[in-house]
């Protein structure tokens, strides 16, 4: 080779290097067992023995020995200890909800003992459907050997995290089997296209911004409001000309003002809050977001100042109306760790964050609490935020299915929070697993003016 060649040679071996399955994954062991079948063995070796006594047959008195053999060396062996390396490429990475996404998962063996049988599986999120595909594997792997695991899922709006792979492997007698968890996370963000509402949901005015909030006060608007003596200085687009030329009296036209108010979308993503009682139904946590979504862009048409606030994991965007303000809300629902599809992994003080947000508001604000109801914690920052003169509206998707005895106490449980939050004057708009968001907030608006 010469040496022009040697340099295209390094540097081939150098991006090498640099691929993710080249780096040894960390690696948990989490059990170690032993396959069912050996303990057929071990009781064919009792009947076996048994019969050849009863028998008198030398074949069946010979044959245990031979399996008490194999089963005394059992023991000694054991399997190797796995070095392996993960990749894993979606495509898309950032798809459109709904979307297909495929998905290459490369294992790679690091180390230099062949792993005669290894079966690897892809830890899929929840709540991600695969479609086609298979995300299992079983395979051999000699050193330096590579398998990939290909299939494709559906994408659902949010940021969804890939935590890494299980391995079983085998020793070559295939007599113990030792089961890993190979970290290898990887996030897959799905953007936020939410449609808007089509019926507010603000409970009154609370600042005095330009804007489409209604109130009874009158003043500058497109929307009449009353008729009032002409004073000196009234604007003449104002004066009611038909009046004037029917009566021959001045007066002058009122319309309604319309404000936009402050709202803060709180949403509750504490571990509590990713319980349901139906596992095959999206967690509520989803739906929160998913309603805080469309209440945001809602809003924003509205042209009302939207901010976005935490309980649990903390995130803190303050209220805004801008275009900018709008993208950066979308965003952080889809790439945010806070807003991440999976339980977080600590618990994070009620209290403390329920105050956090009462030092963030520089001004009278709507909150709109996103949160299943899942524990009577929830009524802490419910309780504080009212009594500092903010107004609450409870936003509560429904985890909970009548099916089963557990299921039927925790809907009671839950009916019970309501009972009480209503006690408090706070709103709760009730959102049920087989309804959308838009039925359940039309019901409930329908409720208030009842």
């Amino acid at each position: 080779m010469s040496l022009l060649e040697e340099p295209d040679e390094e540097t081939e071996t150098a991006e090498e290097s640099t691929e993710p399955e080249r780096e040894l994954a960390p690696l948990r062991l989490i059990d170690t067992h032993t396959p069912d079948y050996w303990n057929v063995v071990g009781g064919g070796v009792m009947i076996a023995v048994g019969l050849g006594i009863i028998f008198q047959t030398a074949a069946l008195l010979l044959a245990p020995v031979v399996a008490v053999g194999i089963l005394a060396v059992r023991p000694l062996s054991q399997p190797p200890r796995p070095e392996l390396g993960i990749s894993r490429s979606l495509t898309p990475e950032s798809p459109d909800a709904g979307e297909t996404v495929t998905i290459e998962t490369t294992v790679r063996n690091l180390g230099d003992s062949t792993l005669s049988d290894c079966r690897f599986a892809d830890i899929v999120p929840d709540e991600l459907r695969v479609t086609s595909g298979s995300p299992r594997l079983a395979t051999r792997l000699e050193p330096g050997e590579t398998c990939t695991l290909e299939y494709e899922l559906e994408a659902e709006s949010g940021n969804h995290q890939f935590k890494g792979v299980y391995a079983v492997v085998t020793d070559q007698m295939a007599t113990r089997e030792h089961e890993y968890e190979l970290a290898g996370p990887t996030q897959l963000n799905c953007r936020y296209e939410p449609e808007p509402l089509d019926i507010p949901v603000v409970r009154r005015l609370t600042t005095p911004y330009a804007g489409r909030l209604a109130t009874d006060e009158s003043g500058e608007g497109l929307e009449f409001y009353a008729v009032r003596e002409y004073r000196r200085g009234d604007s003449l687009r104002r004066i009611d000309w038909n009046q004037y030329a029917s009566s021959r009296e001045l007066t002058t036209l009122q319309f309604r003002t319309q404000r936009s108010t402050s709202i803060v979308l709180f949403i509750d993503l504490r571990q509590s809050a990713y319980t349901r009682t139906d596992q095959s139904e999206r967690h509520p946590v989803d739906r929160s977001i998913d309603a805080a979504s469309r209440l945001l862009v809602t809003l924003l048409d509205e042209n009302h100042r939207v901010g976005i606030a935490t309980l649990g994991p903390d995130y803190w965007l303050a209220p805004s109306d801008t275009s900018t303000h709008r993208t950066r809300a979308l965003e952080a629902f889809s790439t945010e760790p806070a807003f991440s599809s999976g339980q977080p992994d600590n618990a994070h003080p009620i209290r403390l964050r329920a105050i956090q947000l009462l030092q963030r508001l520089t001004e009278p604000t709507q909150i709109l609490l996103c949160t299943p109801l899942t524990d009577d914690k929830v009524e802490v920052p419910i309780q504080l935020l009212e009594s500092a003169g903010h107004e609450v509206t409870v936003i509560s998707p429904d985890p909970t299915c009548m099916d089963s005895r557990g299921g039927t106490a925790a809907a009671l449980d839950r009916q019970s929070r309501i009972d009480r939050i209503h006690g408090y004057g706070v709103p709760v708009i009730d959102w049920g697993a087989d309804q959308s968001l838009d039925v359940a907030v039309a019901r409930t608006m329908e409720g208030w003016s009842g």
